[in-house]
Formats: C-alpha cells, sequence, structure tokens
C-alpha cells in the first residue's frame, strides 16, 4: 500500500505524544513496557531462527523488572536487576540450550536481548519522570533526523554508508539525519527551557545535543541491522506496516535515551526543566 510508512505515523505518534504531554507517568510507563516487551519478543524470535535456547519468560520478566525499577528512581534495583540478568540468563541457557556448543550463544544473547532493550527502556520512562519535555525533545531529534534520512537519502542518496550492513543508507542520508536534528535541537532547546537565561548560549547548546543525540541514533540503527543481518532477516516483525516491527522503529532511541540520561545527569541541578 503506498504511503503506509506515513499513514502508521501519522497514527501512532499522536497518540503516543498525548499519553507523554497529557498522561501520568505510570500510563507512559505501561506504554513504554508494552512497547519495548513486545520488541524484546521480536528480538528473541531473531535469536530463535539460530537454533540457541533462547529464556522468553525470564527475560521478558527481567526486562520489566528494570522498567519498574527506573519508574521507582531507584538506581540500586537497576543495578541489581541489570546483576540477576547477567547471571540468571546464562544460568537458565544451561537447560534451554540444544547441546552441541551453543551455550556460550545462547548465553551471551540472552543477555544482550533482555539489557539492549530493557535499558534503553528504563532510560525512556527516567526521561519521563525527570520532564516529559526531556523526552519530547528526544522523540523529536530521533524522529525528525530519522525522515531527513529517509526522503535525503531517497532523493539525493548516492554513497552507501554501511553497504554490507544497510545497503539502503547513504552518507547523503547519515549528514541530512545530522543536520535535521541539529536545527530541530537548537530551535527547540529555548523553546523547552522558556526562562532559562543566555538564550544564544543555550541554542548552541542545543545544536551539539542534536548532532550528539542523532550520531547515537545512527549507530543505534546500524547496530540493530548487524542483529537481523546475523540472523538472515529483514525486519524484526511485521507489526507496523511500512515500518517493519517494534524494534525496527525503537532501534535509534534504545541507543539516543540512554545518552540523554548521562547529558542531563552531568548538568548542574536546575539547569534544564
Amino acid at each position: 500500500m503506498r504511503y503506509q510508512r506515513e499513514l502508521t505515523a501519522a497514527v501512532l505518534i499522536p497518540a503516543v505524544l498525548a499519553v507523554l504531554i497529557a498522561g501520568p507517568l505510570w500510563a507512559w510507563a505501561l506504554l513504554v513496557a508494552a512497547a519495548t516487551a513486545a520488541a524484546l519478543v521480536e528480538f528473541q524470535g531473531m535469536l530463535g531462527t539460530m537454533g540457541w535456547g533462547i529464556s522468553r519468560g525470564a527475560g521478558l520478566v527481567l526486562l520489566l523488572a528494570l522498567e519498574a525499577a527506573a519508574y521507582a528512581g531507584s538506581a540500586g534495583a537497576l543495578t541489581g536487576v541489570a546483576a540477576v540478568a547477567l547471571f540468571a540468563l546464562p544460568t537458565l541457557a544451561l537447560f534451554s540450550a540444544p547441546p552441541g556448543g551453543t551455550w556460550l550463544q545462547a548465553s551471551a544473547t540472552n543477555v544482550l536481548a533482555t539489557l539492549y532493550v530493557g535499558a534503553g527502556g528504563a532510560a525512556v520512562i527516567a526521561l519521563r519522570a525527570r520532564s516529559w519535555r526531556a523526552v519530547l525533545l528526544l522523540l523529536a531529534i530521533v524522529w525528525a533526523g530519522d525522515s531527513a534520512a529517509y526522503y535525503a537519502g531517497r532523493r539525493w542518496g548516492r554513497r552507501r554508508l554501511a553497504p554490507v550492513v544497510s545497503p539502503k543508507k547513504s552518507w547523503e542520508g547519515f549528514w541530512a539525519q545530522l543536520l535535521a536534528g541539529a536545527l530541530l535541537a537548537a530551535v527547540a532547546a529555548p523553546l523547552l527551557a522558556p526562562n532559562a537565561a543566555a538564550k544564544p548560549v543555550l541554542v548552541l547548546a542545543g545544536a551539539f545535543l542534536g548532532l550528539l543525540l542523532s550520531a547515537a541514533a545512527v549507530v543505534g540503527d546500524l547496530v540493530e541491522s548487524t542483529f537481523k543481518r546475523s540472523c538472515a532477516v529483514k525486519d524484526s516483525g511485521g507489526l507496523l506496516p511500512g515500518h517493519g516491527g517494534l524494534l525496527d522503529r525503537l532501534d535509534s532511541l534504545l541507543y539516543a535515551s540512554p545518552l540523554l540520561v548521562l547529558v542531563l545527569a552531568a548538568l548542574p541541578a536546575g539547569s534544564v526543566p
């Protein structure tokens, strides 16, 4: 169907923004938990095609525990759940992986899938607990950059960015994504912090943050492409018409959201909303 990508975005984006801005924190946390749980199931499905033992239920429980710890604002609980995942999932792989020397692959992929998706989801919840404006800025940078890369790549893309991993991505789309992210963040930063002083500095800081998060988004997209390439699949799933699976849509956010958490944590208290 023509314009599937645009129609899916037109339906989902307003719904996500309504929950983000108008809804309470618990509603946002539930939305993130549902989306990331579906993304983890897709990831587990890809890994299952390789014949390795996948601890599906345990991975989902640990994913939700990570995000519950982020909702509670407990760094200690986050660390504890991550430690449990690191030791429990390889232990379960002893019993779920088929014999024949696949225990290492099963252990590594179970841990990776759970922490990869769970850490990103926890970061998005932690950002919303701080301010819905922080999440809105993140989403705007990632979505604007992704759209700029897609359309610029289709129109002007000539040189392949990573031909082995993602043949459709181009350097032209990459530069368009960085530019779109920087421009959007430069404009949005003063609007999202209307009471802040030194607006020119805020514009420059926003542009730099936009570049940083856009670059992280590109890396996240390429990393997920390597996972799909390794599992010999084109999309992580088919839940979103024109976009693939949820993991395909969340891959950039999974990388960019923890980075934004770190950036905001490094800033002086009260310097940003």
